[in-house]
């Protein structure tokens, strides 16, 4: 068997010509295959069209786009009557969709969609099938929520917070406070807060499980703003983005 040796300069040419090919394989790898590379380079998609500043949608879209951006401004209304303001603008890009494989691409029926590197970018995806006042309103309470808090201050709030806070702004019948009272016997069957506190046991389970702990968290917050209201709320949050421990400063 014959031996090829390769000597320094060889490999030098070797790693010059490797390493950039390495490099754009994992790029287009990162861009095309997933979510987080999709929606980076979405807005320079063909199969995008921007109809406003900032919001999205399939090119052969079959919704009434009036409509649709009258929706996004009375649920940005409802939320910035919410808070008193709105911050999560800026940094935030609405993308409707009613192709099912655009759904698939982005992975996502409906959600707020929060990327922190290299810098707070956040996206609110909504197919046709759940376009409605009440769940945009619900997915912008999502943005406007993390844009007012820092990236440390995020990490420290529980999922049940996150969603019951939003639930705020979602006025489906299906989660009211009547249905809060029937479904968990007046409070008898109430899912314990220790129990929602990150993802992985908020979103477990059937479908069924998920809405019955949203209904949960709906309750917890709307009896924590009926106490403490919007002046407590942006309290509580100028605390945590100070370093405040979430359960002590959410307590007081």
């Amino acid at each position: 068997m014959e031996i090829v040796r390769i000597n320094s300069k060889h490999k030098k040419t070797v790693l010059f010509i490797t390493i950039p090919i390495v490099l754009v394989a994992v790029v287009v790898l990162l861009l095309q295959f997933t979510r987080y590379g999709y929606l980076m380079t979405l807005p320079y998609r063909s199969a995008f069209t921007e109809i406003d500043e900032h919001v999205y949608i399939n090119k052969d879209y079959a919704g009434d786009r009036q409509e649709l951006m009258e929706m996004i401004g009375q649920a940005k209304n409802r939320v910035n009557n919410f808070f008193g303001g709105l911050s999560f603008q800026d940094n935030t890009i609405f993308i409707i969709y009613d192709d099912e494989n655009l759904r698939q691409k982005i992975g996502e029926d409906h959600a707020a969609i929060i990327f922190s590197f290299p810098s707070e970018i956040r996206y609110i995806c909504v197919s046709d099938e759940y376009l409605e006042l009440d769940i945009l309103a619900h997915e912008i309470t999502h943005a406007e929520l993390h844009a007012r808090l820092s990236t440390e201050a995020q990490k420290t709030i529980p999922t049940w917070f996150d969603e019951g806070l939003a639930m705020q702004n979602d006025y489906r019948e299906r989660y009211s406070e009547a249905q809060w009272t029937q479904q968990t016997n007046n409070g008898e069957n109430a899912v314990a807060l220790e129990d929602m506190d990150t993802p992985s046991e908020f979103y477990a389970g059937e479908a069924e499980d998920r809405r019955f702990r949203y209904l949960n968290a709906k309750h917890e917050l709307d009896v924590w703003m009926t106490a403490h209201g919007q002046h407590g709320l942006l309290e509580l949050l100028d605390r945590l983005n100070g370093g405040a421990d979430f359960t002590t400063a959410y307590e007081d």
